[in-house]
């Protein structure tokens, strides 16, 4: 009983510490939109990743979609995953009503910015990895960059919820 009170004692400051933590790299002033916009008209296939239904990975969901005046590759796969799934047994990777995230990109990292209601949501470990790991993957497979970068409310943080991120998601080698 004791070892487990002193493991949670410790675990908890472990955490804490954590989250005082500064990022160890900051973006003070990050990049304003830098996507550049693709032949309007010209169709592409994107790749998606929801949620899977029961909770127990993700879904890659291809879609082929025409490009609008001003929209790039990366903008119109986040469009179409606030659309949500079409192919069945995937789920949506956030909450309807809860706003869709924002991207941009710059100097080979997309920024991801999440909505500070996001660090509100009642997430446990599995749907917040649900959640951050779609995103990335949404965002490396339909753009060049090596890497994403998470943002809550338009800043750096060290945790969504209950995950790190300090260091960013990258491409696979």
């Amino acid at each position: 009983m004791r070892i487990a009170a002193l493991l949670f004692a410790v675990s908890g400051l472990i955490f804490f510490l954590v989250t005082l933590m500064p990022p160890r790299d900051r973006v003070e002033n990050p990049p304003r939109v830098e996507v550049q916009a693709e032949q309007v008209g010209k169709e592409v296939l994107l790749a998606l990743y929801f949620a899977r239904a029961d909770g127990l990975g993700l879904l890659a969901e291809k879609r082929r979609v025409q490009l609008k005046p001003g929209a790039s590759r990366l903008l119109a796969a986040f469009e179409e995953l606030a659309k949500g799934p079409e192919v069945a047994g995937a789920a949506p990777l956030w909450p309807q009503g809860t706003p869709p995230p924002r991207v941009f990109s710059g100097a080979g990292t997309v920024y991801i910015d999440l909505d500070p209601a996001y660090a509100r949501l009642p997430l446990g470990v599995r749907a917040e990895s649900l959640l951050l790991y779609g995103l990335a993957n949404t965002a490396l497979a339909n753009s060049d960059a090596d890497e994403v970068r998470i943002l809550v409310g338009g800043t750096p943080r060290p945790v969504l919820v209950h995950l790190s991120l300090i260091e960013p998601f990258r491409r696979r080698r």
